[in-house]
């Protein structure tokens, strides 16, 4: 068994002559499934085989299946993190954008009067 999967990653190692033999056969069949069944029957037919592939390829799938919900929905006890500030934050930032503009107005009002 461990001598079989060496053989193929021997002959599947990128640069071999092999193996761009196996990926130009790859890319005939890809392109003559395109101009004979189209472009979306053919995407269908791959993302089948990508679904057959990962099935057959994960050894756990309830396991599988139950990281991947909870990545996507995380579990209820996590506090949700908060989108908009407090009212206090709000104030805040109001007094700070008034502090800084009468600031400036004073600034301009000093320069003019120095001008004149």
């Amino acid at each position: 068994m461990n001598n079989c999967s060496d053989k193929i990653k021997k002959i599947l190692t990128p640069g071999t002559p092999v193996c761009s033999v196996i990926y130009a056969a790859a890319g005939v069949i890809i392109a003559v499934l395109l101009l004979t069944i189209g472009v979306w029957k053919t995407l269908f037919i791959f993302a089948f085989a990508a679904l057959g592939a990962l099935i057959g390829g994960v050894g756990n799938k309830q396991e599988a299946v139950r990281a991947a919900v909870n990545r996507r929905f995380p579990e209820r006890d996590l506090p949700i993190r908060e989108i908009a500030p407090e009212k206090n934050d709000v104030a805040e930032m109001a007094e700070k954008i008034v502090k800084t503009e009468t600031a400036e107005e004073t600034a301009e009002t000093a320069d003019t009067e120095e001008k004149e």
